[in-house]
């Protein structure tokens, strides 16, 4: 269980950076593409700014949330 919890951990930090870290042009694509998907197919500006800054929050909660768990694991686990 230990290494599940471990492996969250660096997923969701490494996920995190990814989010923040990704330059905003790779990102819209991506954006576009997903709200395509959904049946948006012209997303306006502010659809796009406004899912962008979503993105960015979500990469905030991962690294926080990686946070969380690897100060659960080095404090003894879950189950320590």
């Amino acid at each position: 269980m230990d290494f599940l919890i471990w492996f969250i951990a660096i997923f969701a930090a490494v996920y995190g950076i990814f989010l923040l870290v990704l330059p905003k042009d790779k990102l819209i694509v991506g954006l576009k593409k997903q709200l395509e998907a959904k049946g948006n197919s012209n997303p306006t500006d502010e659809e796009l700014s406004k899912k962008l800054k979503q993105f960015r929050i979500w990469g905030i909660v991962g690294i926080i949330a990686s946070g969380v768990l690897i100060y659960i694991q080095l404090t003894g686990g879950i189950f320590g």
